[in-house]
């Protein structure tokens, strides 16, 4: 080791700086092959990638902006008015209601079931589920909603 540092030293200053440029050089190739020559090849696939996404958007556009943008017949809704004895059936029994100025609390029993039956009716009556909470009372549940009348 010592005789290839005393060569470098009595070498003069211009092989000493070309040699250090070469070496700078090579070094600098190898990074450029193994590192960055790969990541350089993903970014030109992803590049083209971008590009033929962008074409095939851009193809889609003349077609969708042919389309209607509104369906030609409207369904109306019909909606029911609110009252918490329509839900009082064979599968639920009313255990209180308490109106409130904006809705209200109902509380119901009812099996499981019949649960996802009533929010789609409490939907028909315009009425927003503001909470709900289902708790087991025997062999049925309780559910508890406040309600929301949608304006």
């Amino acid at each position: 080791m010592n005789t290839l540092f005393e060569r470098w030293c009595e070498c003069r200053c211009w092989h000493r700086a070309l040699f250090w440029c070469l070496g700078s050089l090579l070094t600098g190739l190898a990074m450029w092959g193994t590192l960055l020559r790969p990541v350089d090849r993903q970014c030109g696939e992803r590049q083209s990638q971008l590009i033929q996404g962008v074409r095939a958007n851009a193809a889609l556009w003349p077609a969708v902006s042919q389309m209607p943008s509104r369906p030609k017949t409207e369904q109306v809704r019909v909606l029911t008015p609110f009252s918490p004895l329509d839900f009082q059936d064979g599968d639920t029994t009313l255990v209180h209601w308490k109106p409130l100025t904006n809705g209200g609390e109902l509380a119901l029993e009812v099996e499981w079931p019949a649960i996802p039956g009533l929010f789609s009716r409490l939907a028909q009556r315009d009425v927003q589920v503001a909470a709900f909470a289902i708790s087991p009372q025997g062999k049925v549940l309780r559910l508890r909603l406040e309600l929301n009348h949608a304006k």
